[in-house]
């Protein structure tokens, strides 16, 4: 008998415990998913030293302004005030007539739940590859496309779509053959809105939530396919790169894995070609893959081309010189310092900016002597930097003009198909036609700049200046002469590379992607990512520190002043939707805690889920020898995030903590990109650690 109750004592327990663990779990949870942002703010904004989030306006205006329309929005409240008291009362029995139809209307509406919010790592899922080494060493190249998949009509893949309304593309083809050839590949591949929200529902091919805000972010549709979509048409859709897949079996700037990325990049090495490898200039070294160099060989000739300089500010005269030291700087640190760099290019494949300089190059040094490969990590711009060559004087004539995607190849070994075009040959007549065009061109702009700058002079910038440059097209008018195949071309209106005029020629490959292990953009959701990639020109902000500071970007990285001889001032970079909150350091891991999740930090956002998985921040510490009020001492590069520049009294020290989810890409580096940027800051906000948002370098470059 005592036996039995012992055991009975003993399973009551056990549940006892099971429930109260239980309960404390969802309790846990509760706490996530209900975190009154308001209740907290009050319970600890005597510990926020400093929020970019609730001072906004302050960090743009500067505290006399906004002290002043603080003052002026006040009076013209207190105007109202007295006005509607002023006014003569309503009729004792509308006021009981009113009431009673808004305590009916509060009855009668039910209350609407907010849906809940997929939760999906869009880089986070790469496709998949069966790789046959032996292929890749046999084949060397292997151009035979599949040939049940019918590619013709390419260039309309969007009337595919049962909810897609093909009026307006009839419409465009029918008008002049002279429009814009940025308008003719918008008209055929269509035109991403970055205003509209992102959808809640998955691709059903790879699961990212579908939106047309980026097309290098997985689920993107173009806006004409997503604008106006009911969820339950959304439910049937499946994102441009499934359905280039599914439909034409071409692997559309797709990410796979680290361990395949290598394998599929050794056919290089049995094929006479340069490569071109693309490296982001707001994530560098993290966008430099390490082992290119184990992979390609160091005979082989490279072309570093860095990307998205139109959205790095100018500090000072001759910045993308230092931009370019910078750089190579970095290079010499990994083992590319080993490789047979020919050549390194500064381009924006968004607006245009160095790619005619970098065809140039490719023509004076390269010629037609192999093919060329273009390689790089994932979010470099490898595909943008694709439709660029795509449109200009790169590729072959005859190839720009009968499609837009070009044409396809087998990836040695596997049975990815990827994009590809044939090679413009620089015969002598094709480089001095295109020169008389660059020149023109370069004389025309001087003069359209001269006029802007006059038009500008005296009034206030809205926008900072950004890069911007045309690239056109010179061969259009010289199609007959090359190689009299004026007559073979005739009734051609697919490009197939079996042809004649396709048969001999050298090709530009583009290639997978791969996730760098310090890139952070695997641990993010689509949302996410759309708040931590910059779009615009990176506008720096400043901060003066003590000893015992820190400051968080969001919640994806965090920063300690842990020991300073002076204080210092931290210039951040990063994308203008990024929070920047400064507290003390004694209470930061408190209020990251408190915070993560909620508006104050934007990243991550998401309900209990999304907090549960995510991966919390490690650190790195770093040592810092001041050079004076003037010059930044180096920089902290935190991965895909942004960067900060640091800059100490001179001959001062300081050691400084880093954070990052899981640790990732936190680095070094020196000499700083930008280290005239401490100049950029403007007057300090009154009472806080924080100056107006930096303006920028408006100069000519030299």
């Amino acid at each position: 008998m005592l036996y039995s109750v012992r055991n009975v004592w003993r399973l009551y327990r056990r549940s006892f415990s099971a429930r109260f663990n239980h309960s404390r779990a969802n309790e846990s949870d509760k706490r996530l998913l209900n975190k009154d942002f308001k209740h907290l703010l009050q319970q600890h904004k005597d510990k926020i030293v400093f929020s970019s989030y609730l001072e906004h306006e302050k960090l743009q205006l500067g505290y006399y302004k906004y002290y002043v329309k603080t003052i002026r929005k006040a009076k013209e409240i207190e105007s109202k005030e007295f006005h509607e008291k002023g006014l003569p009362p309503l009729p004792l029995s509308l006021k009981y007539y009113v009431d009673k139809e808004r305590h009916s209307e509060d009855e009668t509406v039910p209350e609407v739940e907010e849906p809940t919010k997929s939760f999906q790592l869009p880089f986070g899922n790469t496709t998949r590859v069966d790789i046959n080494e032996d292929d890749i060493i046999s084949q060397g190249k292997n151009d035979n496309i599949d040939t049940e998949f019918d590619r013709s009509n390419i260039q309309k893949w969007m009337t595919n779509y049962e909810h897609f309304d093909d009026t307006k593309l009839m419409s465009t083809e029918e008008e002049s053959d002279e429009e814009d050839i940025g308008n003719e590949w918008s008209k055929h591949y269509g035109t991403p809105d970055p205003t509209m929200a992102v959808s809640q529902v998955p691709c059903g091919g790879c699961g990212a939530l579908l939106h047309c805000n980026d097309p290098a972010i997985p689920g993107y549709l173009p806006s004409e396919l997503f604008k106006g979509r009911e969820i339950e048409e959304l439910k049937t859709m499946e994102c441009q790169r499934c359905h280039f897949l599914q439909e034409y079996n071409i692997a559309l700037d797709v990410t796979v894995q680290p361990e395949e990325y290598e394998k599929l990049l050794k056919s290089i090495r049995y094929v006479k070609s340069l490569v071109l490898l693309m490296v982001d200039l707001l994530d560098f070294p993290c966008s430099i893959w390490p082992g290119i160099v184990d992979i390609i060989g160091t005979d082989r000739p490279i072309f570093i081309v860095a990307n998205k300089v139109d959205l790095l500010p100018g500090d000072s005269i001759g910045y993308l010189k230092r931009i370019k030291e910078s750089l190579l700087s970095e290079i010499k640190k990994t083992k590319l310092d080993e490789a047979n760099i020919k050549y390194v290019a500064l381009v924006s494949a968004k607006t245009g900016f160095g790619v005619e300089e970098l065809i140039s190059a490719m023509f004076k040094f390269w010629q037609y002597k192999g093919d060329v490969f273009l390689v790089g990590c994932t979010n470099v711009g490898k595909s943008s930097l694709f439709n660029a060559l795509l449109q200009s004087d790169y590729c072959k004539v005859h190839a720009a003009d009968i499609v837009k995607r070009a044409t396809v190849s087998r990836w040695p070994g596997t049975t990815l198909n990827l994009l590809k075009f044939p090679i413009n040959r620089p015969s002598g007549w094709k480089i001095r036609e295109r020169s008389k065009r660059l020149l023109s061109e370069a004389k025309l702009f001087k003069v359209e700049n001269e006029i802007r700058q006059d038009q500008i002079s005296g009034k206030k910038s809205v926008e900072p200046p950004s890069f911007m440059c045309h690239i056109g097209r010179t061969f259009t008018e010289h199609i007959a002469r090359e190689d009299n195949f004026a007559g073979k071309r005739l009734n051609l209106t697919v490009l197939d590379e079996n042809h004649m005029l396709f048969k001999k020629s050298k090709w530009f490959y583009d290639t997978p992607g791969v996730i760098h292990p310090d890139q952070v953009l695997s641990l993010l959701s689509t949302e996410e990512l759309l708040l931590t990639i910059p779009k615009k020109l990176i506008r720096p902000q400043t901060y003066y520190l003590r000893k015992g500071s820190t400051f968080l970007i969001g919640g994806l990285a965090r920063v300690d002043l842990l020991d300073s001889t002076e204080p210092c001032r931290f210039t951040i970079f990063c994308s203008e939707n990024l929070p920047i909150t400064v507290i003390n350091t004694e209470n930061a891991d408190e209020l990251y805690e408190t915070f993560v999740g909620t508006e104050l930090f934007a990243v991550p956002s998401g309900g209990v889920d999304r907090l549960r998985n995510w991966p919390g921040l490690k650190s790195k510490q770093y040592e810092f020898s001041g050079e004076g009020p003037k010059l930044c001492c180096g920089d902290i590069v935190l991965s895909s995030i942004g960067w900060v520049s640091i800059t100490a009294k001179k001959g001062s020290s300081c050691t400084v903590s880093a954070w990052t989810p899981e640790g990732r890409g936190i680095h070094k580096r020196y000499p700083s990109v930008l280290p005239y940027s401490i100049n950029l800051k403007r007057k300090r906000i009154q009472g806080t650690p924080a100056y107006m948002v930096g303006k920028v370098y408006a100069g000519e470059e030299s």
